[in-house]
């Protein structure tokens, strides 16, 4: 049984969890496809494929989230270093 192998700590982006947050178990599903289910922590079952697909949409939606978040950072600092530049360059001209 694998007991909570795919649950993540409660961070800052915890609306961005998959649905199936953690993993209760993996059992054979009944009926003739014996596909193996997972019971999430929330008492849902889903099948690996669905689990595996969840978990994959929410690493997505974190990734373009930190992307976004990196690509301000960066424009921040090129319009700091451009205001550092020119004080620098205005205060050598005062200097001279």
């Amino acid at each position: 049984m694998l007991r909570g192998a795919a649950t993540r700590d409660a961070g800052p982006s915890a609306s961005t969890k998959p649905h199936a947050e953690g993993v209760a178990g993996v059992r054979r599903g009944s009926g003739s496809s014996g596909t193996a289910t997972i019971v999430t922590d929330a008492g849902q079952k889903v099948t690996v494929s669905q689990f595996v697909a969840q978990l994959d949409e929410a690493a997505r939606r974190r990734l373009d989230s930190m992307h976004q978040r990196l690509r301000l950072l960066e424009q921040q600092m090129e319009t700091l270093e451009a205001e550092v530049g020119k004080a620098s360059s205005s205060s050598m001209d005062t200097c001279v």
